[in-house]
């Protein structure tokens, strides 16, 4: 009599496969939801100065301090920074620590002119000699939202003055 081979079936294991990648993908989810963090907006800092921006101004810095204007005038920017500073109780030694010069364009006339238009007020600026700004990063930026002859101040101000 010849001996019957008994097959021995093996364990298909591609169907666990799916389940162990959808398992995981879950747990990574998870852990990810779990590290992340929630910064709500709770509101921007005021606009001061001459210029208009409308609804730009302070919508990415919470209670960050935003100037408009159209000129470099070193009394009225001295004094829009001393009234903040003193509306929020800061130190007497408070300077700006860093600023963020953006000129304003139009469509029509391009981005260059904005960026020209914040690198000649940044120059008159630091030619002004305004106390604030003694030791102040100025960065410079344009954007087509600010009207053509603005240039919007976004300043970081230090409590120590450093």
């Amino acid at each position: 009599m010849a001996r019957r081979r008994i097959g021995i079936e093996e364990e298909d294991a591609t169907s666990q496969a799916g389940w162990l990648f959808a398992d995981s993908f879950l747990a990574l989810m998870v852990i990810f939801l779990a590290t992340i963090s929630f910064v709500p907006v709770i509101g921007g800092g005021g606009v001061l100065g001459t210029g208009k921006v409308g609804k730009i101004a302070g919508s990415n810095y919470v209670d960050g301090l935003v100037l408009a204007y159209e000129e470099v005038d070193k009394a009225r920017i001295t004094n829009d920074i001393a009234t903040y500073i003193g509306s929020k109780n800061l130190s007497q030694n408070t300077a700006v620590l860093y600023a963020k010069v953006i000129g304003g364009f139009t469509s029509e006339e391009g981005e260059a002119k904005g960026s020209l238009q914040a690198l000649t007020f940044a120059v008159d600026l630091q030619k002004a000699e305004i106390p604030y700004f003694e030791r102040a990063k100025i960065d410079l930026g344009s954007s087509n939202l600010i009207p053509t002859k603005t240039v919007v101040l976004r300043l970081t101000l230090s409590p120590n003055g450093r």
